[in-house]
């Protein structure tokens, strides 16, 4: 039980580091390429719009609302996605299986060629060259990586930018290559168009995290975090 509390805490923190590194990121990308991160750089500088505001307040307050149905349960969660039509995986030993093929457990958007054939081997044991959406998480199942989850998809789902195939896997080679090798080769169409999948990135992690605070509370954090099941925050 303890243990377990001590691993929830972990996971909460490594959310927050995760965010900390989001927000470096775009601060690198404005010092190299002038990014106002109030501002979109789409060949030219144009203000962000009061849609583009409006929508991501919707994700958050959607999540919120879908979360308070699913009571914060993990398998609910995934009932949840299936009701929706995305398929959901649970794999033992995900994340380092994940990691072989150069993803991430958690929301997978659509993957095509030698990528997705991977990604089907590990999900559905056969050969295919092209994956639709779908959720990829470990047996041992993780209200956070489904919450993190949940918020992409949605924000996916409301059609915020940042969810194309290319700058899905571009965002997953900043955690193996230094940053400036991959932007130096991008022009500023692509530069705003990775500058979305950062931001939807950090968004997610940072909802993770302020939900869970909202959950939990200051005082009794350790005793809300997870039920005796482990099931729930």
């Amino acid at each position: 039980m303890v243990f377990h509390k001590i691993a929830r805490i972990v996971k909460s923190i490594s959310f927050m580091l995760l965010s900390a590194q989001g927000a470096f990121l775009q601060k690198r990308l404005a010092k190299k390429f002038g990014y106002n991160p109030k501002s979109h750089v789409n060949g030219c500088t144009v203000e962000i719009s009061q849609e583009l505001k409006d929508k991501k307040e919707k994700v958050d307050n959607d999540v919120r609302a879908i979360l308070k149905k699913c009571k914060n349960n993990p398998e609910k969660v995934i009932e949840y996605f299936q009701n929706n039509n995305v398929p959901v995986y649970t794999i033992k030993n995900a994340e380092k299986r994940l990691a072989k093929i150069n993803e991430k457990q958690g929301l997978i958007t659509d993957r095509h060629g030698f990528r997705a054939m991977k990604l089907n081997l590990i999900t559905k044991h056969r050969l295919g060259f092209k994956t639709k959406t779908m959720i990829v998480v470990d047996k041992e199942l993780d209200i956070y990586i489904l919450i993190n989850a949940l918020h992409k998809w949605y924000a996916k789902k409301v059609d915020l930018p940042g969810f194309d195939e290319k700058n899905q896997i571009l965002l997953l080679k900043f955690d193996k290559v230094k940053e400036d090798k991959i932007i130096n080769k991008l022009g500023l169409k692509e530069m705003a168009e990775l500058k979305d999948a950062i931001a939807r990135d950090v968004q997610a992690i940072d909802f993770v995290t302020q939900y869970s605070k909202e959950n939990a509370g200051a005082k009794n954090a350790l005793k809300k975090m997870q039920t005796d099941d482990g099931a729930n925050i």
